[in-house]
């Protein structure tokens, strides 16, 4: 190819792609894919979230009767264009991951909803097919806003016809939402927070309660050396990014700080100290919970629409060994560690090899402790932070795209066509980039790993993300080199009995310790929801809420539970941010009776 324009490459893809949706032409449409192409779908088609590839896959989604139509039909996408008002620019070529001496285009384009009556935004990868035919490889659509009740995304003036004061407003917003709240969010974390914000930018009256007497309790109460993992770009909040002044890795008293912030400017109304009281029950004929608050002691009744559990993850995981009690040193979940320095000239055992295992060896070795063992019960998957830098954040999340755009960009995507895409060569590469990183570990002892099952491809550090919410990875910012520098000692396996001194490990030998930590992540979530709602809940959204549907897609999270009214919020703070506005779309949604069976419940 000597020479190509992506312009026109792109106008011409579009125009066919609007072509064959104004005719409601499944066959034209899926034509103008490549057979092993995927389509990602955010809320446009039905008011879920699916991703899949193929073409046969792809007919039988978009063919599907809904309403005596296609599915295809019965969205009615129109008006297809090149959004022209965009971070990201125009359509660019991009070299092909296959065979880098080619070039594919690559852009983002908007459209029109006529059911729903909305407009959506997507972003499209097209490359030649053998017959120099251009096909897509992915097409990425996302509802955008529903027409009638878009998103305000100006200034608001902040004076009002009425003479009223900014204050006066806000404190009638808050007084109708303590009376009546559409939506009531249990957990006031950031992800908690985040949905709150966007609902309340729909109008939708939300309430959240948390069960801690401060904002941002659980980031204040973390161990000291604890910071966000990935960078302050990627970690945004909703509509308010930190600061630039602030640092590349931001602490945790740094995050509380902005989070407590953060629910005073987004004008949240968040209770504190507040927990549900018995079990919630579900009216089907009113479409409402009814839930009894305890709050400060009080006890407030409710009736909110929706429920949006945003605890994050389920109970602290800290095994219970044989001798436990006998043991004469200190014995803690990581969610207790509150610093080292008491431990200092102690013997360390840190269980676990993930993110906080690293972390608390880290303060361990700061603080003097006379030895720190890591025990690592299964191999990890590593990559350093400067890799990632290189491979995702200086190139999707980087600060000179806006925070939505690198959103939409990094979720344009398919997660299943990611993974077979990391599998197929693309964390080899990052590994490559590692490799001193990953000898010295190895040779230290500590075990390494790329495959989230065995045998199933190594889907690397993307494929963790997605399926495990990163459980199981180590971003190393320096811990690997404790290890490699013997600062840190590694032994692999499991502690299967204590004794007043120390611990036995499986193999039969022993390490003398003055104080054992668990960082050995948290329960299902399951859990949780039960001790919430009760176990017959699950026979409605069942008992697995991580994971990847066949898609890709996360299994519960943001996303129809099976239970009416129901909602899980889920993940790290990108996940918080983009997806909380597709929740918030979906209530809008019921709010205003556009829910269907073309827009189906799961």
């Amino acid at each position: 190819m000597t020479s190509l324009d992506p312009h026109a490459v792109a106008n011409g893809w579009l125009e066919a792609f609007q072509s064959a949706a104004t005719a409601a032409d499944v066959e034209a449409l899926v034509d103008l894919f490549l057979p092993t192409g995927w389509l990602r779908d955010l809320l446009c088609f039905q008011w879920d979230m699916k991703s899949l590839g193929g073409h046969d896959n792809l007919k039988a989604y978009l063919s599907e009767k809904v309403d005596d139509r296609t599915r295809l039909a019965r969205a009615g996408l129109y008006d297809v264009r090149i959004q022209p008002t965009s971070t990201l620019g125009p359509p660019v070529a991009f070299p092909l991951p296959s065979d880098p001496t080619k070039k594919g285009v690559q852009g983002a384009f908007e459209f029109g909803l006529t059911s729903p009556p909305a407009v959506g935004r997507g972003f499209f990868r097209v490359v030649q097919n053998p017959n120099g035919a251009w096909k897509a490889l992915t097409v990425f659509l996302t509802l955008e806003d529903i027409k009638g009740h878009e998103e305000p995304r100006g200034r608001p003036l902040g004076l009002f016809p009425d003479l009223s004061t900014y204050d006066e407003v806000k404190a009638k917003e808050l007084a109708a939402i303590d009376q009546d709240p559409t939506v009531l969010i249990i957990g006031g974390g950031q992800t908690g927070m985040m949905s709150a914000a966007r609902l309340r930018k729909l109008g939708i009256r939300a309430l959240v309660i948390d069960k801690n007497p401060t904002l941002a309790h659980v980031w204040r109460n973390r161990y000291p050396n604890l910071t966000t993992q990935t960078t302050a770009h990627h970690c945004s909040m909703a509509y308010q990014p930190w600061p630039t002044t602030y640092p590349k890795y931001i602490g945790k008293d740094k995050v509380a700080d902005f989070l407590e912030f953060y629910a005073k400017a987004q004008d949240l109304r968040i209770w504190l100290s507040s927990t549900v009281d018995g079990v919630p029950l579900y009216d089907e004929e009113k479409k409402r919970w009814q839930v009894t608050v305890k709050r400060d002691g009080q006890k407030v009744y409710l009736e909110p629409k929706h429920i949006i559990l945003a605890v994050g993850s389920g109970p602290a995981n800290l095994p219970k060994v044989e001798g436990m009690s006998d043991f004469a040193g200190s014995v803690y979940h990581s969610d207790d560690h509150r610093g080292a320095a008491p431990f200092a000239g102690k013997r360390v055992v840190v269980v676990g090899s993930g993110n906080a295992g690293h972390d608390l060896c880290t303060d361990f070795v700061a603080k003097g402790a006379s030895s720190v063992t890591m025990v690592q019960r299964s191999p990890t998957c590593v990559v350093s932070a400067n890799t990632v830098d290189k491979a995702v954040f200086e190139v999707t999340f980087n600060e000179k795209y806006a925070i939505e755009d690198a959103d939409f960009l990094g979720n344009s995507m398919p997660p299943g066509l990611g993974m077979k895409m990391a599998a197929g060569g693309g964390t080899a590469r990052l590994k490559a980039m590692d490799k001193d990183l990953f000898d010295g570990l190895t040779k230290a002892g500590y075990q390494l790993t790329w495959e989230v099952t065995p045998g199933g491809g190594e889907v690397g550090f993307l494929g963790y993300l997605l399926a495990r919410m990163a459980a199981g990875t180590m971003l190393d910012r320096g811990g690997g080199k404790l290890i490699i520098d013997g600062k840190v000692k590694v032994k692999n396996g499991e502690i299967v009995r204590f004794e007043n001194d120390g611990v036995i490990f499986d193999d039969g030998s022993q390490a003398g310790a003055d104080v054992v930590v668990y960082a050995t992540g948290y329960l299902p979530l399951v859990e949780n929801i039960k001790t919430i709602f009760g176990e017959s809940i699950t026979e409605r959204i069942g008992t697995q809420m991580e994971g990847l549907d066949e898609g890709g897609e996360m299994r519960k999270g943001y996303r129809p539970t099976g239970q009416p009214g129901f909602w899980i919020v889920m993940g790290p703070f990108p996940y918080g941010r983009f997806f909380s506005k597709h929740l918030a779309l979906q209530i809008l949604a019921e709010e205003l009776g556009l829910s269907s069976a073309g827009h189906s419940k799961l």
